[in-house]
């Protein structure tokens, strides 16, 4: 079978490449290759989202709130706003409006698996498990393999019902007052409604624990706030690393988690693979085929100190985040976290961090290059 453009990974970023191209009116024959249904991602994407924004995702969208929260033992800051929300996006909704939308068109969706990709006569060769695939042009979104020794995003969550109301009425982003034995800890929760809440325990490390590790301190923060659940009804878990990953590119293009969409001081992408998918599909209607940037390399170099900082001087890690949050007002919070930073966002931010430990790490990375 032969194509013009292959898409290796029908997630987020290779469906959202393939819905743009599609409302492109492209000419060119594409293919996206992905074994799994749409129906088999349980997974919660969540991001800020400009109210200006929500009709777009409003279909797909699981929850969404202007409140949120930062805490430790002995402080909780309020974020509250009328321009962002924080947003909880149903993966598999989202990716099943997707391939409805593409069904009937010069998009073609194969449920296979890629086990290599080749070269002849300047196409690209992807061999799947069933079928083999001629390409001039390929897209690899698929999750990237993370290095044991990079930084990791590690958590594990459970969706639960209760039987009363539960009192969490607000996004908690992060609750440090659990144990940091095991690296950078902390609780993330989400009331999807009343009488459902989304929790999820997060580690920031190199080192993994085992599911029951996480399991129990979900456990453990719900006795400690009371919540007294009926019933356990969905579980997710994933790795995210947050330091740069490098690919031999073989002619081949990244997008998504493989092609730098991931911000690595916080591990949020869905905004970012947004923005590469919406500039890439730009790019291929003007015959350009090169994947763009989507971080800066100011905001790619501050997040790699910040996590420097974070590895080498973790007894200030807790206070390092909280501290963050209190000098930014919400929408600054969220547009920091939306990359959509200006000069007096990142100064405050910056200001936060503690001197002697960043000055070390920025001198320690320009003399290494």
């Amino acid at each position: 079978m032969n194509f013009d453009i292959a898409i290796i990974g029908g997630g987020n970023a290779g469906l959202s490449l393939a819905r743009n191209l599609f409302r492109d009116k492209t000419k060119k024959k594409i293919i996206v290759i992905e074994p799994e249904l749409p129906d088999n991602k349980v997974a919660n994407w969540c991001t800020w989202m400009h109210r200006d924004n929500l009709p777009i995702y409003k279909k797909s969208i699981k929850g969404s709130w202007e409140d949120w929260t930062v805490s430790d033992k002995t402080q909780t800051i309020n974020h509250s706003s009328a321009s962002y929300k924080y947003v909880c996006i149903d993966a598999s909704i989202y990716l099943s409006q997707i391939e409805n939308e593409l069904h009937n068109s010069n998009i073609q969706i194969l449920r296979d698996s890629v086990v290599e990709i080749s070269e002849k006569n300047k196409r690209k060769e992807i061999i799947c498990k069933n079928n083999m695939i001629s390409s001039i042009h390929v897209y690899d979104s698929r999750p990237p393999e993370i290095k044991t020794d990079l930084l990791r995003q590690h958590f594990y969550g459970i969706e639960f019902e209760f039987m009363e109301k539960h009192q969490i009425n607000s996004v908690i982003l992060m609750d440090f007052d659990v144990t940091q034995s095991s690296g950078l800890h902390f609780i993330y929760a989400l009331p999807l409604s009343e009488r459902k809440l989304f929790v999820e325990s997060t580690v920031i490390s190199k080192e993994f624990n085992q599911k029951q590790w996480y399991e129990d301190q979900i456990e453990l923060w719900m006795e400690n706030k009371n919540l007294d659940y009926l019933k356990k009804l969905s579980y997710e878990e994933g790795v995210i690393a947050q330091d740069k990953i490098n690919y031999k590119n073989e002619g081949i293009h990244f997008i998504g988690a493989r092609g730098g969409a991931v911000r690595l001081s916080s591990g949020y992408t869905f905004h970012n693979i947004q923005s590469q998918a919406a500039k890439l599909a730009d790019n291929i209607r003007n015959d350009g085929y090169d994947v763009p940037v989507v971080m800066s390399k100011f905001v790619s170099f501050m997040d790699r100190i910040f996590n420097k900082v974070l590895i080498n001087e973790p007894q200030i890690a807790v206070d390092l985040f909280l501290n963050t949050t209190q000098s930014l007002s919400a929408d600054e919070f969220a547009k920091f976290m939306l990359n959509k930073a200006n000069f007096n966002i990142w100064s405050k931010v910056i200001n936060q961090m503690p001197k002697k430990p960043f000055i070390r790490q920025v001198f320690k990375s320009i003399t290494r290059g």
